[in-house]
This record gives structure tokens, C-alpha cells and sequence, in this order.
């Protein structure tokens, strides 16, 4: 079920957590930026598959229950992941 590109998702969300982390020394804010950028870029996907992101209304690009599996993924694996280096952490 989990393939190259949520793999290769989670390794830059670990790299963005770490190096965030290194500048502001917590691991959560690290967090919390990886997933802003994997939730956007999944949005930004979701538009686009709509249709003319010019045209939609409010928050339609958030139904996640209408994401394909694979962006579901894209957008778990790195959150998922990010959130176990702040648990392991503890």
C-alpha cells in the first residue's frame, strides 16, 4: 500500500522536521511545518484535479473523503512519520 512517493515524502518531511529543529530547536514546530507543506501540496494537487483552482468554492479541495488512496498517503506517511520522531523523542 505504501509506495515510492510516500516514502520519498517522508524522508523530505524528516529532513524539513530536523532542520527546522536545528534553527528553532524544537522538533515540533519542525513538525508542524513538514506537515503544513505536505497538507498544501496536496491540496494544491486536489485543485488542480477539480478543475480551475479560480473557480472553487471555499474549502472544496479539502474533501479528503473524495482524495484518491494515494494522496491520502502522500499526505499520512510524512505526518504519521513526523509524528513518531516528536513521540520517540519524548
Amino acid at each position: 500500500m505504501i509506495n515510492r512517493t510516500n516514502v520519498e515524502h517522508l524522508v523530505i518531511a524528516l529532513i524539513i522536521q530536523f532542520l527546522v529543529a536545528v534553527v528553532t530547536g524544537d522538533l515540533v514546530t519542525g513538525a508542524a511545518f513538514a506537515t503544513g507543506i505536505f497538507l498544501g501540496r496536496e491540496h494544491a494537487q486536489r485543485e488542480y484535479h477539480i478543475g480551475d483552482p479560480g473557480t472553487l468554492v471555499g474549502y472544496e479541495a479539502l474533501d479528503f473523503w473524495n482524495w484518491s488512496v494515494d494522496s491520502l498517503m502522500d499526505l499520512a506517511v510524512p505526518v504519521v512519520g513526523v509524528l513518531v520522531v516528536i513521540l520517540l523523542h519524548l
